[in-house]
């Protein structure tokens, strides 16, 4: 007993464990990327096994906590930080046994008090002599291997079913059976719906958002009836019919006639095509192949045992399934069908009026909300307004604002009851962060020395705070277009212009995304995206044969006919045919993404630029006058704000301000002098500060975002930063080699050029903070720019002890704000969602991102030390051991601050999620990922505990490795797998060639540097 006593408390059994609990975890988000998220809780999250991991964790953490005599005041913070982990664990386990979550749905002037839960159950009723007998599993007891057992007593016995198979990809599909029941077979599709789709006489099924019935007690939106051998058709809306292939309209088709097999229907915007029709049939489930894939769901087949016979039943799953599967034997009658619980509270609540307001100009909500009243017996009415992050709380329930009805007239409330296992878990998250705090400043932990407080302080300080360099135009060649002068360009980039996503910005801003956008580059022809933009929408006949949108695959070249990457608009258009890439645009979108190949998804895209192009030549971008004397928060061109003005004085400016403007514009290019040109500019600048009906941006920050824009900090900062911190660190790493200190003019340069550099990039930070409105973290290109100003400050941090680190991150810097300025990566300024409009968001996100910064130091640190080993001989070894140990040192609290930064950063958002909708974990793939890093630098720390991985070159590799975890975290989930967090719209960002060319590097630098540490110890122990 006493030997597995100590297995388990074991350091080797903790790394087991960890390595264990990483992968699987891992595992599970690509389980449920292709196969959803009820399979991943299945199979790992809701699992007995996983529950045991658990377990084995929790008992590995408190025999540690006995056996290393954690409890003595000395090692009192590393306690309380072990402690905070198992009482994590078991409010956990509270939550996992004893609360539940579910949603509640509130018409305007309604009332409720049902929640359905989102535990996931078989529902079966037997039916027998008058009586119903009721019974239900939860989906997870229903094991979806063969083998499941569950059994519904009546009076006459039991009735026993037995999963003999599960399916988990299959489709319907009828066939005959003698004893089966009339079945109508149909393809269906609307905005909902696209597939095929049965319906057995006698039921009613929904398929999307449609209804259909056929014979049943109840209408639905589409009704069949059966009339001898004639099927007929009637619904609330009119139905039209049209022969398939035919070129003939649609005509009305009367509810007196039978429909006909192949002919195309229309209700409303649903099609219907009538397959087939099958006298005697059953609906059975088929096995999915390649060609059936689509609007698939589970199947499970059952095998019902009764009265010493056996019957074979189908019970489909699937989150939208609403088909309850019947089976009727002797005087029984059996219904069965996947579907939630619901839970009746002990009070109501009353919708009065759901809100949503809305970004001015935009359809994009800002915010919604709920005006309740919470009714009880013999109280009076509680009138409370519930919103994003502001929670009602009764009686044990945490009602939060969740979504809304289409037509605005009902509200979705997530609804959690978890008292118990939130409060456990809260309470785990204070001493996590309690104990954290304390080892910082404890004189007894592996962080001492390194001015720690000077850190905590300046991290505050950057959270609650958050230039210039010159850019230089593109090699571009200049045109011979006589262009507007780029004075007044830059006064016109001022002008403020509502974008199609409802922000206020300078026409600066908008242009700079619009040329982004079609050239994918920051400046075209020598010209600033203003003076571009300014004179595509006024000399439009002069730009339709300059190339300027980018083409970047070859064989569209072709098609389009031209040799370089860049096409002119006139190239899509062939005189009396009209635009080329018509048919391979139809045949793109016309293909699911999963088939789109890389023609097809270039074909999109360049489509989408030529649209862009083709709006600015006829002005519809041109969105900067709003309509005076109006409530409307949209702003229009001059041609719509002109029909919807009410003032003939206001109507006769916007009818002329523009023509004016454009013809002074045309004399000013001609004589030099655009004193003409300005006075109607500034016309326009009045006009908008007189009529908007909504706040503007001040002239200081509208210049601001001007001067941002100009400067591109950001896009410079990655090769300055790139090429300090690799000559830096080259010169450091030969100055140990050789055994020479670098001259202390040369270091003091080095630093001063970083610390001028990291400047800018702070002061980019809260420019950019300022102009938003917001933090900027809330996508990927804000988030990469924020790690790296993070990386720089740890990299300050750590130089007095070492420079190496300040070379290191430099680096690291510089290639993080690379990959922001790649072509995936989006920088533009954008409205909040509602849900990002939290403190709790701000904070969580600046704290996990900080720590990228510095799990990539130690990753740095630890391929120097590989390179030091490989350099290491026998006139240089003691230098060398030297450097190493002091840099291992420092990687070692760096990755301990690293694994502090990203553990309360994925706790905070643990508290985020829980205070926005209500659940404090939820296995996003984000979060899971956040914590399988966390259990992998947690085992990259502790390796010096196991045998066998307590040398520095053990640590030095784990330390590299370790690093991939956080690029997937960041990169993996935001950009290839689905989840709250996913940043990428549409298919995922193809992994580039130089991933794969970095991971075979550093194997072949690790399996080098382990060969060269081998033979030293040898020469070493001669």
């Amino acid at each position: 007993m006493k030997k597995l006593w100590n297995m388990l408390i074991s350091p080797i059994t903790m790394g087991v464990l960890l390595f264990i609990g990483a992968f699987a975890m891992g595992m599970a988000t690509f389980i449920e990327n292709d196969f959803g998220s009820g399979r991943a809780r299945e199979l790992v999250y809701g699992a007995k096994w996983f529950e045991l991991l658990m377990v084995l964790f929790m008992v590995n953490l408190v025999g540690s906590i006995f056996h290393r005599k954690l409890y003595l005041r000395k090692k009192l913070t590393i306690f309380v930080f072990h402690i905070a982990f198992i009482v994590m664990i078991l409010g956990a386990a509270v939550t996992r046994y004893f609360g539940y979550e579910g949603m509640m749905h509130i018409r305007e002037g309604e009332s409720s008090d049902l929640i359905q839960t989102q535990n996931e159950s078989l529902n079966v009723e037997v039916a027998q002599h008058g009586k119903v007998y009721k019974q239900n599993w939860g989906a997870d007891k229903v094991n979806r291997k063969s083998g499941f057992k569950g059994k519904v007593k009546t009076e006459n016995g039991s009735i026993t079913f037995k999963m003999v198979e599960y399916l988990p990809d299959a489709y319907e599909k009828a066939v005959v059976n003698p004893n089966g029941n009339p079945v109508i077979g149909f393809v269906m599709a609307d905005e909902s719906f696209r597939g095929m789709g049965y319906i057995e006489q006698g039921t009613i099924r929904t398929f999307g958002n449609r209804s259909v019935a056929f014979d049943a007690s109840k209408k639905a939106d589409v009704n069949f009836s059966l009339k001898g051998d004639s099927i007929f058709i009637e619904a609330g809306l009119p139905i039209y019919e049209s022969q398939m292939g035919s070129q003939e309209g649609k005509a009305t088709h009367q509810p007196t006639s039978a429909i006909t097999l192949k002919k195309l229907y229309q209700v409303g915007a649903t099609n219907l095509v009538i397959q087939e029709f099958l006298p005697t049939a059953e609906i059975t489930a088929m096995a999915a192949s390649n060609n059936t894939k689509g609007m698939n769901k589970p199947a499970y087949k059952f095998e019902v045992l009764a009265n010493n016979h056996s019957y074979d039943f189908v019970v489909w799953g699937g989150s939208n399934n609403s088909m309850v599967s019947s089976l009727e034997f002797d005087d029984i009658k059996v219904e069965a069908g996947f579907g939630f619980k619901h839970i009746e509270l002990p009070f109501q609540l009353q919708l009065d009026n759901f809100e949503i307001e809305r970004y001015p100009g935009s359809h994009s909500p800002s915010s919604f909300s709920s005006y309740v009243q919470v009714l009880q017996p013999g109280k009076n009415p509680e009138p409370f307004h519930i919103y994003m992050n502001n929670i009602l709380k009764m009686h044990g329930y945490r009602f939060y604002q969740s979504s809304y009805d289409n037509d605005e007239k009902g509200t979705i409330l997530s609804v959690n009851y978890d008292n118990a296992g939130t409060t456990t878990t809260y309470v785990g998250y204070f001493l996590l962060f309690l104990g954290i705090v304390l080892s910082m400043f404890n004189k007894n932990s592996f962080l001492k020395n390194t001015y720690i407080p000077k850190l905590v302080a300046l991290l505050l300080v950057s959270s609650s705070l958050w230039v210039p360099l010159q850019i230089k135009a593109d090699n571009e060649p200049e045109l011979k277009i006589n262009t507007i002068d780029a004075k007044h360009a830059e006064r016109f980039g001022q002008l403020l212009i509502q974008d199609n996503k409802g922000r206020t910005e300078p026409i600066y801003t908008f242009s700079s995304d619009l040329v982004r956008k079609i050239s994918r580059k920051e400046q075209m022809h020598g010209l600033t995206p203003v003076q571009l933009f300014l004179e595509m929408n006024m000399n439009y006949s002069d730009w339709v044969d300059v190339p300027i949108i980018k083409v970047s695959n070859k064989k569209l070249q072709d098609v389009l006919g031209i040799t370089t990457s860049y096409a002119s608009y006139n190239d899509f258009i062939v005189s009396g045919t009209g635009y080329k890439l018509q048919p391979y645009v139809e045949a793109a979108f016309n293909k699911p993404p999963a088939r789109q190949d890389k023609f097809d998804k270039e074909v999109i895209k360049v489509d989408e630029r030529l649209n862009i192009t083709y709006a600015i030549f006829t002005g519809a971008y041109f969105k900067v006058f709003p309509v005076p004397n109006s409530n409307e928060q949209h702003w229009f061109t001059s041609d719509e704000a002109q029909r919807m003005a009410k003032n003939p004085t206001d109507s006769s400016f916007l009818a002329n301000i523009l023509p004016i403007y454009f013809q002074e514009l045309h004399l000013a290019k001609e004589t030099g002098n655009y004193a003409k040109a300005d006075e109607y500019l500034e016309a326009i600048f009045t006009f908008q500060t007189k009529f908007s009906n909504y706040e503007l941006p001040s002239s200081g920050k509208v210049k601001l975002e001007v001067m941002y824009n100009k400067w591109n900090i950001f896009k410079k900062l990655f090769p300055f930063y790139a090429t300090c911190g690799v000559l830096f660190l080259l010169v450091l790493i030969a100055g140990i080699i050789r055994g020479r200190d670098l001259p202390g003019w040369l270091t003091r340069t080095f630093v001063g050029f970083i610390f001028i550099g990291f400047l800018f990039h702070i002061l980019g930070i809260i420019a950019r903070w300022y102009i938003s409105g917001h933090a900027p973290m809330s996508n990927g290109y804000e988030s990469l720019v924020f790690i790296s100003g993070v990386t720089m400050l740890a990299g300050f941090i750590f130089s007095r002890q070492s420079l190496m680190a300040l070379s290191a991150t430099s680096v690291l810097a510089g290639f993080t704000l690379m990959v922001a300025n790649l072509s995936f990566m989006d920088p533009e300024i954008t409205n909040l969602v509602p849900v990002l409009k939290s403190y709790w968001l701000t904070v969580h996100v600046s704290v996990i991102t900080g720590s990228y910064g510095f799990l990539g130091l130690g990753a740095l640190l630890g391929i120097v030390n590989l390179i030091l080993t490989i350099s290491k001989n026998s006139q240089n070894r003691d230098r060398i051991e030297t450097s190493i140990e002091t840099l291992t040192k420092i990687n070692h609290r760096t990755l301990i601050l690293g694994l502090y930064f990203i553990s309360i950063g994925t706790f905070l958002g643990a508290v985020w999620a829980n205070e926005s909708w209500g659940r404090y974990w939820g296995w996003d793939p984000k979060e899971t990922w956040s914590l399988i890093t966390m259990i992998i630098y947690t085992f990259v720390t502790h390796a010096r505990l196991i045998p066998g991985m307590r040398g520095r070159f053990a640590f030095n590799t784990l330390s590299i490795y370790a690093f991939f975890s956080v690029l997937m975290t960041y990169f993996g989930v935001n950009y290839y797998l689905s989840g709250l967090h996913s940043y990428a719209s549409g298919d995922p960002v193809p992994i580039p060639t130089s991933v794969y060319v970095s991971v075979i590097t550093l194997v072949i630098l690790s399996v080098w540097a382990w060969f060269r540490n081998v033979q030293n110890e040898k020469s070493l122990n001669k």
